[in-house]
This record gives C-alpha cells, structure tokens and sequence, in this order.
C-alpha cells in the first residue's frame, strides 16, 4: 500500500494505492470469510469448495466487499500513519478499480484548525470598562416595581363613568355571536390612554358607563408576535366591567420581611447589591460578546464546515428539546455560529499561551454539572476546553478592566 497527503489548513487530501496482487489477497480472504458462514445448497454451512461459494454470492459481491475492507483499513492506516484526529472524512473517490485491477482512491479528511493570535492584548486595547452604578432612585423604582406587583386591584367607589387614564377591567371579544363574561371578577384591566391593540384605540371608551359594551375598529401593530396578523384589520367588542384602582402595599418592616429583612434599611442595601450584580453579570456578558467578535474577526483560518453544522445541532437540541425547529434556522445562525467557533478556537490558544490550566476540582465540577453516566476521555476532554475558555475570556476580560483610568490625569 502507498499513501500520500496534501495538507491545506484544516483540509487534508489523501490517496492510497494498493496493487493489483494485494487487490487479489483481499478478494481471497474475503472469500474465505464468507465460505464459513455460507450454505451452499448440497453441502453442509462452511463445508462448500471456494469456486462454488464465489459463484453462488457472486464474485462482484465479493469485490466490493473487498474493495470496502481495503478502503477502511487504508485510511485508518492513514490517519494513525500521521497522526490526524478527523472531524469527517468524505469525498471518497476511485482513480481506478476493478476485479484484476489496482484499487486507486482519494479521500478528504477535515481536521480541527490551527488558531494561532499573537495579538490578543491589542485586539483589545481599545476597550473600557465603566463600573455599573445604582442609585438611590433606582432602588426606588425597583421597590416600586416590586409595589405593583404585590398590589391588590380594589373597586373606585362612586365612579360609574370612564374618564382618560383610569383602570378599566374589560371583557374583550372578536366573535359577536360569543357571549361576553359577565362575572366582574375575571377580565382584563387596561389603561385607557395606553391602547388595546393600537394607539388610541380605547378612547372610545372614555364617557361610557360600567354595563356598556362597546365596537371598536383597530389593527393589529406593525410588530405583533403572530406575523400574519401584522397591521390586519380587527374589530373588537368590549364590555366594561369595573373602573379599578391598585392599592399598594406600604414599605415598612412587615414588608422588608417578606423578602428577609429585618429594616426597611437593610432591604434597600439588599436590593441594591442585587441589582448591581445583576447590571455587572449584563454589561460582563456585553464585553465578553464584544471580545469573542474581536477575536473571531482576526481569525482567518478556514473552519471545516462539519464543525459549524455540528454546533446548530448542539444549539437546536438545547433551544427547541425536540420540538419543531424553524427551517431558516441553519441558514439565519450560520454565520454566527462560525464565528462562535473562531472565538471559541482563539480563547483556547490564550488558555494555552497563558498557562490557564484548569484544575481537578475545576474538571470535575463542570462534568458532574453535565449529569453524564459514562465519562469518557471525550467527555473529559470537552470539560477542560470549556474551562479553558471560560478562563481565557475571564482574562481578557480583567485585562480590560484593570486599565481603567490608564492614561488619565
């Protein structure tokens, strides 16, 4: 057998050759293989003379599955030969093959890419961090926020007429043959002034009493979730229930215990210590995305196409977990996967400049997260990448966060 390789990046072009006298060999051990497990009418399994067997399978049968067993041994050789680790191989092609002929084939193997970026730190010198700031009124709003939700709709005593900005509890339909709900406890509470479906759309219903039911002509908006309802016209039959009103809890200690605290004091410093790690995990995973983009763009190797189709599945089982997945998702994420893989191939060649070795610890923790029952040395292998990347961007990033203030007075 005779091999020789073209390598170009990520993209190995091999041949092989076998003669004509290692064709025949092949031909003459497979069908000696078959002899023994064949039953030849008149003799006993096993027992029948070679020629017979070869003419009741066929001697073209025997060929090709030869031909087949030469082909595989062949680029298993060639792969342990010069130590390639194949993400495909494809593009299996004959040169020439035959029954009294040599056996001639190509074959592509793709291979991960070599990322090599000198230039990480500069990719990223322009870069700056600014500290998320909360303030005071910001734990306000977030109290506030916190306010409405525990509020209690209550009844406005004495008030029978809608006016501008009230809170209406309404029943709505698109179907007048379907009759309205008329328990007052259960329906929809809007703000008039706000719309239903469109700006302005409910402030026909301003002047109307409690009991009236009223038909209003509106369109669905631009940007409705449901696409073929976008900007169709739609007539929607209203009935007004209530005119409510939100009663509030007061913020006082009976309500900073409901969330654990003693003061209303120690809630306010809580809440602002959660919404600040909450803003820093926001504008972290902003720069993270920021340096990835950087580091894809200086990446100009090419990336086997395997591992970007590779990587949509990963992402359709993780997103969609068996339900339907839409079918532009290949063609809508393709390049962000790409770039996703370029990034991913540069934080681990930082890992490695870099020396950030993952630890024991550290290796079996991200396993045991991942619930596998067979850990393998695939498996073990993928967690110390994912450490490894997680590392190199936690660097990059402190990189950028400890030279704020650089160069100012």
């Amino acid at each position: 057998m005779e091999k020789e390789i073209t390598q170009s990046g990520s993209r190995v072009q091999g041949k092989i050759s076998y003669d004509q006298v290692e064709v025949t060999k092949a031909m003459e051990e497979e069908l000696k293989l078959r002899a023994s497990s064949v039953t030849v009418p008149g003799f006993r399994k096993g027992k029948a003379p070679l020629r017979l067997v070869e003419n009741f399978i066929g001697r073209e049968y025997i060929l090709d599955r030869a031909i087949d067993r030469l082909v595989n041994e062949g680029i298993q050789k060639f792969i342990e030969e010069y130590n390639i680790t194949p993400l495909e191989i494809r593009d299996l092609n004959f040169v020439e093959r035959g029954d009294g002929k040599p056996l001639i084939f190509t074959f592509v193997i793709d291979i991960y890419p070599k990322v090599e970026l000198e230039n990480y730190r500069d990719l990223i010198s322009d870069l700056t961090w600014e500290e998320p700031v909360v303030t005071e009124e910001d734990v306000d709003k977030f109290i506030e926020g916190i306010r409405n939700r525990l509020g209690v709709w209550k009844d406005v005593e004495d008030k029978k007429v809608v006016e501008k900005g009230d809170y209406v509890l309404v029943d709505i339909k698109d179907d007048p043959s379907k009759p309205f709900d008329e328990n007052r406890e259960i329906g929809s509470i809007i703000k008039i002034g706000e719309g239903i479906l469109s700006s302005g759309d409910d402030e026909i219903l301003v002047g109307k009493e409690i009991g009236e039911s009223v038909e209003i002509k509106t369109k669905f908006p631009e940007g409705y979730q449901e696409e073929s309802l976008r900007n169709k016209d739609v007539t929607l039959y209203v009935l007004i229930k209530g005119i409510k009103r939100l009663e509030l809890p007061p913020v006082d200690e009976d309500f900073a215990k409901r969330f654990n605290y003693q003061s209303v004091e120690a809630m306010r410093e809580g809440f602002k210590e959660g919404i600040y790690r909450e803003r820093l995990a926001q504008k972290e995973e902003e720069m993270y995305q920021l340096i990835k983009n950087r580091l894809a763009d200086e990446v100009k190797v090419d990336i086997p196409d395997i591992m970007v189709r590779n990587r949509l599945e990963y992402w359709k089982r993780i997103l969609y977990n068996n339900r339907e997945v839409p079918e532009d998702f290949d063609n809508r994420n393709y390049q962000y996967a790409l770039n996703d893989i370029k990034a991913t191939l540069a934080l681990r060649y930082i890992a490695d400049k870099e020396s950030l070795e993952p630890t024991e610890d550290e290796i079996n923790k991200v396993i045991s997260s991942w619930k596998v029952r067979n850990v393998t040395e695939e498996v073990r292998n993928n967690a110390i990448n994912v450490i490894k990347e997680d590392k190199a961007l936690k660097f990059l990033l402190d990189l950028v966060k400890n030279k704020k203030g650089e160069g100012k007075e």
